[in-house]
């Protein structure tokens, strides 16, 4: 993780910054997260998280929870971050897939940047195909699709980001939602270069605006 240690202190700082740029709370999701995180996670509690589920997570995410912070006073306990903010670790992690998720996080993950809409079809069909497939049958397929993906915050309504633990693509986070429609990678390379993105935007003013945001897609 020290590879991440000179982004993890620039994204310390650019919390202020955000927070000085964006004081009356415009930002979307601010007037809920504030800026705001909880004291970090300590390494032995990632070590427990990645027993339970039987993963290792990637090092960008595990730097951001163990230096930076984890969880805060957002919609459902979230850190400041895009939307309502970074889920705190361990909570949420059935978003996607309701009852086993110990069971799906440690396979490989099946979407991937640019697939194409035949691609997601192809993965889908059985879902939104078959009206009688069982609840059961139904988990299973849930399971498949977004094996590998772990929740890490709401957009609000279904739609939900989500960072990549298996795979070529480990590390990076992917916007998706719940209903099923085609999920749409972010251009960044990792959970901190996304994070820190956002920080620059709020810096900058380009998401300080009462338009609706759809930062990250």
């Amino acid at each position: 993780m020290e590879t991440f240690n000179k982004q993890i202190e620039r994204i310390k700082n650019k919390l202020l910054e955000a927070k000085k740029a964006d004081k009356n709370l415009i930002v979307f999701g601010a007037n809920k997260h504030k800026y705001y995180l909880n004291p970090p996670v300590t390494e032995l509690e990632v070590m427990e998280f990645e027993r339970k589920f039987s993963v290792k997570l990637p090092e960008c995410y595990t730097a951001f929870i163990t230096k930076v912070g984890n969880g805060g006073n957002s919609n459902a306990n979230s850190a400041a971050g895009p939307y309502f903010g970074i889920y705190p670790l361990g909570e949420h992690t059935n978003d996607l897939i309701y009852d086993n998720p110990e069971k799906y996080l440690k396979y490989d993950c099946n979407i991937y940047p640019d697939m194409t809409d035949d691609y997601w079809k192809s993965l889908t069909n059985d879902t939104e195909d078959d009206e009688d497939i069982s609840d059961e049958d139904y988990e299973e397929e849930t399971g498949r699709i977004f094996a590998g993906i772990l929740p890490i915050g709401s957009q609000g309504c279904t739609y939900i980001h989500a960072i990549i633990l298996n795979g070529q693509y480990k590390g990076r986070v992917v916007n998706l939602d719940m209903d099923m429609q085609k999920p749409h990678f972010t251009i960044d390379n990792n959970f901190l270069d996304w994070y820190e993105r956002w920080l620059d935007e709020i810096i900058s003013g380009e998401l300080i605006t009462t338009e609706p945001s759809w930062y990250g897609y």
